[in-house]
């Protein structure tokens, strides 16, 4: 969990800007509460209360970055302002956020249902962690299941557990929710995280959980090429900001796509005033490229219209003249730009080592896809044969290539 600067206010605490009678505030029960007896919605406040209350700020001040796309969002959809506290129980609102099973960024969508719900990959954008994307593709879902089902709690089940498991058990142990929420016929684990998601729910209806209020971001259109470095700079961010605000980027660098970046207003302005003045400003002066088979100094120097010496300068390791194959170099963006490739994202790991189960229809190519890495990797840490047969419980090392931020 994670994100916002979130209060979470006890019962005696003062809160002058909160009425005491919250009913006054909300007069209608939430959707999502509604069927609930008192004793579920006493129960589902003291286990959010209890989850949350040391993490809370750490939460929200993640979904302060986010969360006012989120809501745009689902205001589109006429989704439920409530699906807010999804991601709170899914990633704690950090878009980085990668499960052991491959789940990945705000909703840990996984791949197969975020390419199906339309959160596609496309010139270097992770649609799971887009937020426009990631969240239409998880609202979407969400209101589907809800039909489904014609019960959010059970809809919220479904996306954790998997409508065909909730299905299936359902079909052996109805269930209705004049039963109470112990009576679901699920596993612990959806069932506490069903009862976070609604306690949360409640918390917020009775005045005792609040997000802080939600960054106002504008998006700007900047044509390409592009340093996403100088662009931070240029606006006026925190190191590593734009990447933060922003978490689909792949790269550093975009050569061939323009992109839009999302920023607070005054963020904005600055960039808008700087690509007025100068159109060239956020063009990168430096980009990577992989050595390729053939390659020499002398080539690449020619290539990039510069002097050995410089790339040398530029790329210490290279200095005794050996280049490797495959290894990266930085060189002048000034030359054949269109050869390049870039940098990952700083916010992407380089290496986060998961002890991963196999799953029924699980290859090492869908595996090596779900973590960003490759089969070759995998089959090289786990010391076995590109041919080895996988079985649904086996256990494997993975180095992923994402990371909590």
């Amino acid at each position: 969990m994670n994100e916002t600067n979130v209060v979470i206010l006890e019962k005696h605490a003062p809160a002058p800007q909160i009425q005491e009678d919250a009913k006054k505030i909300l007069p209608t029960p939430s959707i999502f509460l509604q069927d609930l007896s008192p004793s579920d919605i006493k129960q589902v406040k003291a286990e959010a209360k209890r989850t949350l209350s040391p993490i809370w700020q750490r939460i929200d001040e993640r979904a302060h970055r986010v969360r006012f796309r989120v809501i745009q969002v689902l205001n589109e959809l006429h989704a439920p302002r409530e699906l807010l506290y999804i991601p709170v129980a899914e990633s704690g609102y950090n878009p980085y956020a990668l499960s052991p099973a491959g789940a990945f960024g705000l909703w840990q969508l996984m791949p197969k249902t975020a390419k199906e719900l339309g959160a596609r990959n496309k010139n270097g954008l992770d649609g799971r962690r887009h937020i426009e994307s990631s969240t239409k593709a998880a609202a979407t879902y969400l209101l589907s299941l809800y039909e489904r089902f014609d019960s959010w709690p059970l809809a919220i089940c479904a996306y954790n557990l998997g409508p065909w498991g909730v299905q299936r058990r359902l079909n052996k142990k109805p269930w209705s929710p004049d039963m109470g929420l112990d009576a679901l016929p699920f596993p612990g684990e959806t069932k506490h995280y069903v009862k976070q998601i609604l306690g949360m729910i409640a918390l917020e209806q009775d005045g005792e959980l609040q997000f802080s209020e939600a960054l106002a971001t504008q998006d700007v259109h900047i044509p390409a090429p592009i340093d996403l470095n100088q662009m931070e700079k240029v606006s006026g961010l925190a190191k590593y900001e734009i990447f933060r605000l922003n978490p689909a980027f792949d790269y550093q660098h975009y050569i061939h796509h323009d992109i839009v970046v999302h920023l607070p207003k005054e963020n904005a302005i600055r960039l808008e005033q700087a690509l007025l003045e100068n159109p060239n400003i956020f063009k990168p002066r430096y980009i990577t490229i992989k050595i390729k088979s053939g390659d020499s100094l002398w080539k690449l120097a020619k290539r990039y219209h510069t002097s050995i010496k410089h790339l040398q300068q530029l790329n210490p390791k290279f200095k005794k003249g050996v280049l490797s194959i495959g290894k990266s170099m930085t060189v002048p963006a000034s030359g054949n730009i269109l050869a390049s490739s870039s940098k990952a994202n700083p916010l992407l790991a380089k290496g986060r080592r998961i002890r991963y189960k196999v799953r029924s229809g699980d290859s090492l190519w869908t595996i090596a896809k779900k973590f960003g890495t490759s089969t070759r990797a995998i089959t090289r840490i786990n010391q076995m044969s590109a041919n080895q047969l996988l079985r649904p419980g086996d256990r494997l090392w993975i180095v992923a290539r994402y990371r909590p931020s």
